[in-house]
């Protein structure tokens, strides 16, 4: 094979692996993104939940 050759070869393998590495990296960026947004959400909710509680504690002690 002529070197032309080996260089499309090389082309031909490394290019979607660098395209497919930057989708994977990218897609787990986005993953941990919404996992701390949805984390940050869980814990408004709770601590709304737990004033709600006890503020309804307070009124009933």
């Amino acid at each position: 094979m002529s070197p032309t050759e080996w260089f499309l070869l090389a082309m031909v393998l490394v290019v979607p692996l660098i395209v497919a590495t930057g989708v994977t990296l990218w897609t787990l960026e986005q993953a941990l993104k919404r996992n701390k947004k949805y984390r940050r959400e869980q814990e408004a909710a709770k601590a709304e939940k737990d004033a709600r509680r006890k503020a309804r504690q307070e009124l009933g002690s």
